[in-house]
């Protein structure tokens, strides 16, 4: 039981906040001092021992009436029986996982590793040729560093092209057993014919005779 001692210039007050005085008395929380005392002498009556109460009720009926009925004792008491307030949390507080539990496009993907590759192959594609194609139509010898870029990026591509081959052919001999050697050797062939070819043609037509150099 929690005990609070209020000092006030004519004397000391003391009251136990878990106890509901207002209950005791009957009224509400925002009475006056005038609905206390007139609480006061109705519960009086009824509780005093003379009129069929008991000493230890009459008691009780005085600590309320006293407690209350002094400003700076209840304004204490009804400080200590408020709640404390709840700790402000921001919804804006900075997450450092949220970006990865977020994702980006939420697009489902069934073989995360297949697309990295073959999205990234398609990037270097995408970069490298057009890269290429600007730097030999407006050629000039300071651009042999972006000629050099664009090459990189090709080749780059080629080989990621040809890592999502295998980790597909991976993926397939895990599905099934009888995996055919002769099934591989023709995959490797045709992909590396297809690059071969796809380079050949594009090396022809930067370097054609029309194309002024």
């Amino acid at each position: 039981m929690t005990l609070v001692v209020v000092s006030t210039a004519m004397a000391a007050r003391r009251f136990d906040s878990k106890k509901d005085y207002y209950a005791e008395l009957g009224i509400a929380e925002s009475a006056s001092r005038e609905d206390v005392d007139r609480a006061y002498k109705a519960e009086a009556r009824k509780r005093h021992p003379d009129g069929g109460g008991s000493e230890e009720e009459m008691k009780s009926l005085n600590e309320a009436h006293d407690i209350l009925s002094d400003p700076e004792t209840r304004k204490a008491y009804d400080l200590e029986r408020r709640p404390a307030p709840a700790a402000y949390v921001s919804s804006m507080a900075f997450d450092p996982d949220a970006a990865s539990r977020a994702g980006t496009l939420k697009i489902p993907v069934s073989d995360p590793d297949l697309a990295g590759l073959l999205m990234g192959a398609a990037a270097c594609f995408g970069l490298g040729i057009p890269l290429l194609l600007l730097v030999e139509m407006q050629w000039m010898f300071f651009l042999w560093p972006l000629r050099i870029m664009a090459l990189g990026a090709l080749v780059l591509g080629v080989l990621l092209a040809h890592s999502a081959l295998v980790v597909r052919r991976r993926k397939s001999r895990k599905a099934r057993s009888d995996n055919l050697r002769g099934l591989v050797v023709l995959q490797e062939l045709v992909f590396w014919v297809v690059a071969i070819v796809v380079i050949g043609v594009l090396v022809m037509f930067l370097y054609l005779p029309y194309n002024g150099r």
